[in-house]
């Protein structure tokens, strides 16, 4: 009898003129010019909702892929059904809208809004959307809706340093400098770092018409103010941002992971890039610096010699031949090879150390000397490149700047051998700076 009835009521509504509900067709970008493995995802997705077409979470996760990707009008279409799907004040469907908002950010901003609008209706909590919603707002024109939104979103962080950065340029651009100042100041004290806020801060000192304050504020980032925004944790905007898989953004994560130390990780991540670019000679490179790190010289320099073929200049591997025929012994096989890197890089602090190095323990002491000050001008706070000065200067009978260089590296926390300063105190006394 169930049965009977539904299909009594399917052919109802036909008769009628009503449609049962259906999902559209999920988009499929042209994958000819994308790389095999983001192809094969995004493929692999696309088949997926069109299994589950009922399914939110599926075009979510579709969505999130191909905006990862910078296929915007695509990953709004998405995000659009996603969100027809998932029930009201659902969390599936925060992330959907508001990931649609910042894919129609440039194309529709007043739809943007609109959605952002919405969505906080049902989750007023997230300062991420607020602090959008502002800018969008801003982006079109209408100021005290931009400055409501951002207010709103300091009633939930009121450390919010994106929020305040934001809240201080709408003051500085609507003619108030000095109402915009104490917002600066509460910004960078939220993110002392952020160099945007330090430039829009001696904007609107100058504004203010205080450039001697102004001058003062751009001294306090050494002369780098003018990039550099405060971070906010969005972990929606986060998620979507980690489904890329292109090569750039590996990159990004392999060489974020070994300034951090997470050598394994690294590795894994090179791993995978030079699959993906075999005849990258920088990826191959950073690779082979990894393994060199992880203490495995031997793939370390198959790799290095596998950049250098590619790329006879690459600094990188040419160094890492070098450190390696330095721990050989091969001391004119590691000069030729720092010296190749220094003609390709040659602001390279750790390549004149290490040439200085190698000519100090050939006995060319003036040269060494030479390579070691410009280690010396390029980082000033190496230790032990004082050290190797000292060593040099010794060499060159000039003990009393080589006492010099023994204390600026004891200063810098690099203590010389007893071995070398009982030597040194034979042919002249320590004396005292």
């Amino acid at each position: 009898m169930r049965g009977r009835c539904s299909v009594f009521l399917l052919g109802a509504s036909l008769a009628f003129g009503f449609v049962p509900f259906q999902s559209a067709p999920p988009p499929v970008p042209d994958g000819r010019a994308m790389e095999p493995q983001v192809g094969a995802l995004l493929a692999e997705l696309a088949d997926e909702v069109a299994a589950r077409s009922a399914s939110p979470g599926a075009w979510l996760a579709y969505g999130e892929s191909l905006q990862a990707h910078g296929l915007l009008s695509e990953a709004a279409a998405c995000y659009r059904e996603a969100s027809k799907q998932f029930p009201p004040g659902a969390p599936g469907g925060l992330a959907a809208r508001y990931l649609l908002a910042h894919a129609i950010r440039g194309s529709a901003p007043g739809e943007a809004a609109a959605v952002l609008e919405t969505v906080l209706v049902e989750h007023s909590g997230y300062l991420p959307a607020w602090v959008l919603l502002g800018e969008v707002r801003e982006e079109l024109g209408d100021l005290p809706a931009a400055a409501a939104a951002l207010e709103r979103a300091l009633e939930i962080d009121p450390d919010s340093g994106l929020a305040l950065f934001r809240l201080g340029a709408l003051r500085l651009a609507g003619g108030e400098p000095r109402d915009a100042i104490p917002f600066f100041e509460r910004a960078l004290s939220a993110e002392p770092g952020a160099g945007a806020v330090l430039s829009a801060l001696a904007q609107a000192w100058n504004a203010a018409g205080d450039r001697d304050r102004a001058r003062e504020v751009l001294r306090r980032g050494d002369g780098e103010a003018g990039a550099g925004l405060p971070g906010i944790e969005d972990p929606i905007h986060f998620r979507m941002t980690e489904r890329n898989i292109s090569s750039p953004r590996l990159l990004e994560r392999a060489r974020g992971a070994r300034e951090a130390g997470r050598l394994s990780e690294a590795e894994n991540r090179y791993r995978d890039l030079a699959g993906l670019r075999p005849r990258d000679a920088e990826v191959l490179a950073e690779f082979g610096a990894v393994a060199a790190q992880r203490g495995r010289s031997e793939e370390a320099e198959l790799l290095y010699r596998d950049a250098v073929a590619i790329d006879p200049d690459q600094a990188l591997a040419r160094f890492g031949l070098g450190v390696i025929r330095a721990r050989e012994g091969d001391l004119s096989g590691a000069e030729f090879h720092f010296r190749v890197s220094l003609a390709a890089s040659p602001d390279e602090p750790r390549s004149h150390a290490a040439l200085g190095d190698v000519l100090l323990r050939q006995r060319r002491f003036d040269q060494a000397l030479d390579a070691l000050r410009h280690a010396a001008r390029l980082d000033s706070d190496d230790g032990g490149v004082r050290l190797l000065q000292a060593v040099a200067l010794a060499e060159l009978g000039r003990f009393e700047l080589a006492w010099k260089a023994v204390h600026e590296a004891r200063r810098l926390g690099t203590e010389a051998p007893e071995a070398f300063l009982a030597a040194l105190r034979e042919q002249h006394p320590e004396p005292g700076f």
